[in-house]
């Protein structure tokens, strides 16, 4: 009898492949992998988060910076304003006066900053942007073997021709010479 209680205890190889089969199952049903999927959905999730919480960071700093420009431009308008009037000269008559020998201006700047040859023709441009006032700007691309002078008439005609300030700017090395492309902006009334 012993030899048949031994035959029984025995499992033939397709009991033996589904009780291993079943003893993955009840191991795969004890594992947490659901933590796993929610941690990464989490995980995801928060990337997600910091992505669009950066992307509006960028853009408040963009915005700080352009309010801060901004703030700098109306200071500055603010300090001609008030060396204006401790002149005793009406500010505003000064500052927004037309101004019509504005090429040549230039022209005497640029000689007097060192650029030789004359200046190219700019491009001037008139806005009535509000009522009774004129935006009005001159684009000049200039040239030159040296990027001092063209810096120095840009200084020279913010200060000498009044109400006039640089609303872009953008300087290029080429092979033997700088290119700078600016544009002049100035208000003038029309009353």
């Amino acid at each position: 009898m012993s030899d048949r209680g031994s035959d029984k205890a025995r499992l033939s190889p397709d009991e033996r492949y589904e009780l291993a089969l079943a003893g993955d199952a009840s191991a795969r049903r004890n594992r947490p992998s659901h933590l796993v999927v929610i941690a990464g959905v989490v995980f995801i999730a928060a990337c997600a988060a910091l992505g669009f919480t950066s992307c509006r960071a960028s853009e408040a700093s963009d915005d700080l910076r352009r309010r801060t420009a901004q703030r700098n431009e109306i200071a500055t308008l603010l300090a001609q304003l008030a060396a204006a009037d401790s002149r005793g000269a009406d500010p505003d008559a000064a500052l927004t006066a037309p101004y019509s020998g504005f090429r040549s201006k230039m022209e005497e700047l640029a000689e007097d900053a060192g650029i030789e040859g004359s200046l190219p023709f700019p491009k001037e441009d008139r806005r009535p942007d509000i009522p009774g006032a004129n935006r009005v700007t001159f684009q000049y691309t200039i040239t030159n073997d040296e990027l001092g002078p063209m810096l120095a008439l840009l200084r020279s005609a913010t200060e000498q021709i009044p109400g006039t300030h640089i609303s872009s700017l953008r300087v290029v090395p080429k092979r033997e010479e700088w290119e700078m492309s600016t544009t002049f902006e100035r208000w003038e009334r029309t009353n």
